[in-house]
């Protein structure tokens, strides 16, 4: 019965943002995969704001990750709690907006995030992008669709759907299966490796560490343009989607009759700030650096992470030890062991140390380094978070070199960042780990105190 009420009330939300969105006629970018959309939304986001100021530009800076998320966020409302009286206020804010308020932004950019089988198709039927951005598909998941290629079935109706142009990691073959069957124009994005034979793909990739800060420069090509990026996002991911960002820049440009951001400049400066918990570089005791990303956790995303901070030890920090933080992998159903398993032959090579909290880290991913012959008394496992930070902060204390300290790990009873909290050089950097909220809070006390 809660369900069909919960079920009946989305649907109402959403007849009243198609009826917002006629209205109002924004130009909408769409973002959709399993990992890493929140990521790329703030980078497009990020760069339209710092070129465009002739229109609004919005997107939300929270993460509703069910069906209710994209009304919410086409109504710009920020804060929700799942209550009776929340759910009454926020149907009553919607009604007012939707009769009375004027155009609130001329693009809005959008996460279609799923959980669910036949959730995109919801998401659809409220709006269908005019751009589309494919980012990748994982494991993460997998116990709500069984199998990533149904993820993939799920995610890839966003790009069908999509009006007017697409982007596609080349990268990632789920993303690159939609191409033979797609009728509008498109451009292949590169997030891995170098020598890519992407549309938008890097090279050049060089690091630099300066009072406290990482930068790094990279050259950006795009067909035959090419423009200098310096930037303080640190990650082959992530220099795809600023090229990704800028080819939707130049789309509005274009639309608007401006002329092109590859025509104005030979190198730019592009400072960012994602969303805490997303491979954030924090300052740690004993001038150690924490590389934060808790927010969640994948194969790929674990991979991917460790794949950067190895590239940073060889170029920068080539006397530093590197200690991994892994805790749980969650949602991935029948392929929970595979999938812990595997990151294990990944993570022998990268970690001097390693630290692991959570019942699947100890079943099969500690199981799986004893296979591979690694050194176990390199590795101490934990039964939550709390435990972690006590043991961490000692060692790091009293240990003779200074250390890279990468943190990755999935919500709901992990919860990493409860144990950088005591790591941290400047106090103050606890705003900027991820599930701070009162609402979080409660709940992580609770489970700590159980």
């Amino acid at each position: 019965m809660k369900k069909k009420i919960l079920k009946s009330y989305f649907k109402l939300l959403a007849f009243f943002a198609r009826i917002f969105l006629k209205k109002h006629k924004p130009f909408v970018v769409g973002i959709n995969g399993s990992v890493w959309k929140t990521s790329c939304r703030m980078i497009i986001y990020q760069t339209l704001c710092k070129f465009i100021n002739t229109q609004k530009i919005y997107t939300s800076n929270k993460n509703f990750n069910w069906e209710l998320w994209l009304s919410l966020s086409i109504f710009q409302i920020e804060e929700f709690s799942p209550s009776v009286f929340s759910f009454v206020v926020t149907f009553f804010k919607i009604l007012y907006k939707t009769l009375f308020v004027a155009k609130p932004y001329d693009v809005l950019i959008l996460e279609y995030g799923i959980d669910t089988p036949w959730e995109m198709e919801f998401l659809l039927e409220i709006v269908q992008p005019h751009v589309g951005v494919f980012t990748a598909i994982d494991s993460v998941h997998s116990m709500q669709f069984w199998d990533p290629w149904k993820i993939a079935i799920e995610e890839k109706k966003m790009i069908q759907n999509t009006s007017e142009f697409a982007f596609l990691n080349i990268d990632d073959k789920y993303a690159m299966s939609l191409i033979d069957n797609l009728e509008i124009d498109y451009l292949t994005y590169q997030t891995q490796w170098y020598d890519s034979k992407a549309n938008i793909n890097f090279e050049n990739e060089k690091f630099s560490y300066q009072n406290d800060k990482l930068l790094v420069d990279f050259d950006l090509n795009i067909k035959e343009k090419n423009i200098k990026i310096s930037t303080n996002l640190i990650g082959k991911v992530h220099y795809g989607y600023i090229w990704v960002a800028l080819a939707i820049l130049d789309i509005i440009n274009y639309k608007n009759w401006f002329g092109s951001i590859f025509d104005k400049f030979e190198d730019l400066f592009l400072e960012y700030k994602l969303q805490s918990g997303r491979f954030s570089a924090l300052k740690g005791i004993n001038n150690s650096i924490i590389f934060d990303s808790t927010y969640n956790s994948s194969p790929l995303s674990v991979k991917s992470a460790l794949n950067t901070v190895n590239n940073l030890k060889k170029e920068l920090f080539s006397d530093r030890e590197v200690w991994v933080m892994l805790g749980d992998m969650r949602e991935l159903g029948d392929l929970t062991e595979s999938d812990h398993r595997k990151i294990a032959t990944y993570v022998q090579w990268i970690a001097d140390r390693i630290f692991t909290v959570g019942d699947s880290m100890q079943q099969y991913f500690l199981n799986e380094m004893e296979k591979i012959w690694f050194d176990m008394d390199k590795i101490k496992h934990f039964e939550n978070s709390i435990y972690l930070w006590d043991f961490v902060k000692f060692e790091i204390e009293n240990n003779k070199k200074e250390i890279i300290v990468v943190w990755k790990g999935s919500q709901n009873t992990i919860f990493l960042e409860e144990a950088i909290k005591f790591l941290l050089e400047n106090p103050e950097d606890v705003n900027n780990l991820t599930r701070q909220s009162d609402w979080w809070m409660k709940k992580k006390m609770k489970y700590f105190l159980s």
